[in-house]
Protein backbone atom coordinates (compact mmCIF):
# COMPACT_ATOMS: atom_id res chain seq x y z
CA UNK A 1 0.00 0.00 0.00
CA UNK A 2 2.74 2.42 0.83
CA UNK A 3 4.50 1.58 -2.51
CA UNK A 4 1.33 2.43 -4.30
CA UNK A 5 1.22 5.87 -2.39
CA UNK A 6 4.24 6.75 -3.72
CA UNK A 7 3.69 6.19 -6.90
CA UNK A 8 0.79 8.25 -6.96
CA UNK A 9 2.69 11.55 -5.47
CA UNK A 10 4.59 12.01 -8.59
CA UNK A 11 1.61 13.25 -11.24
CA UNK A 12 0.46 15.03 -8.34
CA UNK A 13 4.21 16.82 -7.90
CA UNK A 14 3.39 17.98 -11.51
CA UNK A 15 0.48 19.75 -10.47
CA UNK A 16 2.47 21.52 -8.13
CA UNK A 17 2.82 25.61 -9.38
CA UNK A 18 5.30 26.84 -9.35
CA UNK A 19 6.64 30.71 -7.96
CA UNK A 20 5.32 32.31 -11.36
CA UNK A 21 1.94 30.14 -11.43
CA UNK A 22 3.60 27.21 -13.41
CA UNK A 23 3.28 23.42 -13.05
CA UNK A 24 6.72 21.80 -13.60
CA UNK A 25 4.88 20.13 -16.78
CA UNK A 26 3.84 23.77 -17.95
CA UNK A 27 7.63 24.81 -17.53
CA UNK A 28 8.85 21.69 -19.29
CA UNK A 29 7.08 22.13 -22.01
CA UNK A 30 7.66 26.00 -21.89
CA UNK A 31 11.40 25.09 -22.05
CA UNK A 32 11.17 22.74 -24.88
CA UNK A 33 9.29 25.04 -27.30
CA UNK A 34 12.03 27.73 -26.01
CA UNK A 35 14.20 25.45 -27.35
CA UNK A 36 13.06 24.41 -30.28
CA UNK A 37 12.05 28.50 -31.12
CA UNK A 38 15.80 28.92 -30.68
CA UNK A 39 16.92 25.99 -32.84
CA UNK A 40 14.52 27.25 -35.61
CA UNK A 41 16.11 30.59 -35.83
CA UNK A 42 19.41 29.08 -36.15
CA UNK A 43 18.11 27.48 -38.59
CA UNK A 44 16.92 29.82 -40.30
CA UNK A 45 20.25 31.90 -39.91
CA UNK A 46 22.23 29.25 -41.06
CA UNK A 47 19.66 28.60 -44.01
CA UNK A 48 19.87 32.52 -44.43
CA UNK A 49 23.52 32.95 -44.81
CA UNK A 50 23.89 29.64 -46.88
CA UNK A 51 21.48 31.80 -48.89
CA UNK A 52 23.67 35.06 -49.01
CA UNK A 53 26.86 33.17 -49.81
CA UNK A 54 25.31 31.11 -52.72
CA UNK A 55 23.93 34.44 -54.24
CA UNK A 56 27.53 35.68 -53.83
CA UNK A 57 29.23 32.56 -55.60
CA UNK A 58 26.35 33.17 -58.04
CA UNK A 59 27.44 36.48 -58.57
CA UNK A 60 31.35 35.54 -58.88
CA UNK A 61 31.06 32.90 -61.04
CA UNK A 62 28.72 35.26 -63.54
CA UNK A 63 31.42 37.70 -63.27
CA UNK A 64 34.40 35.12 -63.77
CA UNK A 65 32.19 34.40 -66.86
CA UNK A 66 31.83 37.62 -67.90
CA UNK A 67 35.47 38.42 -67.78
CA UNK A 68 36.51 35.26 -69.85
CA UNK A 69 33.43 36.18 -72.36
CA UNK A 70 35.11 39.40 -72.62
CA UNK A 71 38.64 37.81 -72.74
CA UNK A 72 37.72 35.65 -75.69
CA UNK A 73 36.61 38.53 -77.92
CA UNK A 74 39.38 40.56 -76.96
CA UNK A 75 41.60 37.60 -78.17
CA UNK A 76 39.14 36.78 -80.94
CA UNK A 77 39.67 40.65 -82.14
CA UNK A 78 43.22 40.49 -81.60
CA UNK A 79 43.59 37.85 -84.28
CA UNK A 80 41.37 38.98 -86.60
CA UNK A 81 43.73 42.16 -86.22
CA UNK A 82 46.83 40.67 -86.86
CA UNK A 83 45.27 38.51 -89.55
CA UNK A 84 44.70 41.58 -91.36
CA UNK A 85 47.85 43.15 -90.94
CA UNK A 86 49.27 40.12 -92.05
CA UNK A 87 47.19 40.45 -95.61
CA UNK A 88 47.67 44.23 -95.89
CA UNK A 89 51.55 43.81 -95.57
CA UNK A 90 51.38 40.98 -98.47
CA UNK A 91 48.62 43.11 -100.65
CA UNK A 92 51.18 46.17 -100.00
CA UNK A 93 54.01 44.19 -101.58
CA UNK A 94 51.83 43.46 -105.00
CA UNK A 95 50.42 47.05 -105.15
CA UNK A 96 53.51 48.00 -106.93
CA UNK A 97 53.60 45.33 -109.77
CA UNK A 98 49.64 45.83 -110.76
CA UNK A 99 50.56 49.67 -110.89
CA UNK A 100 53.32 48.75 -113.54
CA UNK A 101 50.48 46.36 -115.14
CA UNK A 102 48.15 49.70 -115.52
CA UNK A 103 50.91 51.37 -116.58
CA UNK A 104 51.96 48.96 -119.52
CA UNK A 105 48.19 48.05 -120.50
CA UNK A 106 47.15 51.96 -120.79
CA UNK A 107 50.85 52.75 -123.06
CA UNK A 108 50.41 49.77 -124.92
CA UNK A 109 50.38 49.34 -128.78
CA UNK A 110 49.00 46.53 -130.63
CA UNK A 111 50.60 46.81 -134.22
CA UNK A 112 52.09 43.31 -134.36
CA UNK A 113 51.17 40.34 -134.02
CA UNK A 114 54.28 39.90 -130.93
CA UNK A 115 52.80 42.86 -129.44
CA UNK A 116 49.35 41.48 -129.56
CA UNK A 117 50.86 37.67 -128.16
CA UNK A 118 52.95 39.66 -125.53
CA UNK A 119 49.83 41.92 -124.66
CA UNK A 120 47.61 38.14 -124.03
CA UNK A 121 50.28 37.09 -121.24
CA UNK A 122 50.30 40.74 -119.71
CA UNK A 123 46.82 40.13 -119.46
CA UNK A 124 46.60 36.40 -118.41
CA UNK A 125 49.44 37.28 -115.44
CA UNK A 126 47.26 40.51 -114.28
CA UNK A 127 44.10 38.49 -114.06
CA UNK A 128 45.96 36.23 -111.71
CA UNK A 129 47.51 39.34 -109.77
CA UNK A 130 43.55 40.13 -109.45
CA UNK A 131 42.60 36.32 -108.53
CA UNK A 132 44.34 36.23 -105.76
CA UNK A 133 43.66 39.87 -104.64
CA UNK A 134 40.03 39.27 -104.22
CA UNK A 135 40.69 35.55 -102.36
CA UNK A 136 42.33 37.72 -99.95
CA UNK A 137 39.19 40.37 -100.18
CA UNK A 138 40.43 43.18 -101.74
CA UNK A 139 38.78 45.22 -104.06
CA UNK A 140 39.23 48.57 -106.11
CA UNK A 141 38.39 52.07 -104.76
CA UNK A 142 35.83 53.28 -107.45
CA UNK A 143 36.35 56.69 -107.51
CA UNK A 144 35.62 58.71 -111.35
CA UNK A 145 31.88 60.63 -110.60
CA UNK A 146 32.40 59.91 -106.57
CA UNK A 147 32.48 62.83 -104.92
CA UNK A 148 35.70 63.65 -103.14
CA UNK A 149 36.36 61.24 -99.25
CA UNK A 150 39.64 62.58 -97.82
CA UNK A 151 39.58 58.89 -96.54
CA UNK A 152 39.68 57.25 -99.74
CA UNK A 153 41.02 59.63 -102.32
CA UNK A 154 44.19 61.53 -102.38
CA UNK A 155 43.88 64.17 -104.44
CA UNK A 156 46.69 65.13 -106.56
CA UNK A 157 45.39 67.63 -109.01
CA UNK A 158 42.41 70.38 -108.18
CA UNK A 159 40.79 71.93 -111.20
CA UNK A 160 37.53 74.30 -110.83
CA UNK A 161 34.34 73.32 -112.32
CA UNK A 162 31.57 74.85 -113.42
CA UNK A 163 29.87 71.78 -113.72
CA UNK A 164 30.17 70.26 -110.27
CA UNK A 165 28.45 71.60 -106.94
CA UNK A 166 30.82 69.98 -104.39
CA UNK A 167 34.11 68.53 -104.83
CA UNK A 168 33.96 65.60 -107.35
CA UNK A 169 36.48 62.71 -108.27
CA UNK A 170 36.70 63.44 -112.51
CA UNK A 171 40.17 61.37 -113.01
CA UNK A 172 41.84 58.56 -111.16
CA UNK A 173 45.89 58.82 -111.35
CA UNK A 174 46.58 55.82 -109.54
CA UNK A 175 44.38 52.79 -108.18
CA UNK A 176 43.47 52.75 -104.72
CA UNK A 177 42.70 49.26 -103.44
CA UNK A 178 40.33 48.54 -99.87
CA UNK A 179 40.91 45.30 -97.78
CA UNK A 180 37.60 44.36 -96.80
CA UNK A 181 36.61 47.89 -94.94
CA UNK A 182 40.34 48.92 -94.69
CA UNK A 183 41.86 51.31 -96.98
CA UNK A 184 45.32 49.33 -97.90
CA UNK A 185 45.87 52.63 -99.97
CA UNK A 186 43.91 55.79 -100.99
CA UNK A 187 43.92 56.47 -104.83
CA UNK A 188 45.45 59.53 -106.45
CA UNK A 189 42.94 61.21 -108.03
CA UNK A 190 41.93 64.88 -109.89
CA UNK A 191 39.63 66.55 -108.36
CA UNK A 192 36.79 69.18 -109.66
CA UNK A 193 36.10 71.74 -107.39
CA UNK A 194 32.87 74.14 -107.90
CA UNK A 195 33.63 76.74 -109.57
CA UNK A 196 33.55 80.47 -107.48
CA UNK A 197 32.19 82.37 -111.03
CA UNK A 198 29.81 79.45 -111.32
CA UNK A 199 28.71 80.03 -107.43
CA UNK A 200 28.18 83.85 -108.61
CA UNK A 201 26.38 83.50 -111.27
CA UNK A 202 23.76 81.13 -109.54
CA UNK A 203 23.62 83.51 -106.80
CA UNK A 204 22.64 85.91 -109.15
CA UNK A 205 20.65 83.97 -111.35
Amino acid sequence: MAENESVNENPEANDVPSEDGSTPLEAALAQQIEDLVTERDRLIAGHEKFQEKLVEQEQKYLRLMADFDNFRRRSASLKEDTEANARAGVVREFLPGLDNFDRARSHVQLETEREEKLHNSYQQVYRQFQGILEKLGVQAIDVVGKPFDPALHEAVLRDESTEVSEETVVAELQKGYLLGDRVLRPAMVKVAIPSATGDSATQSS
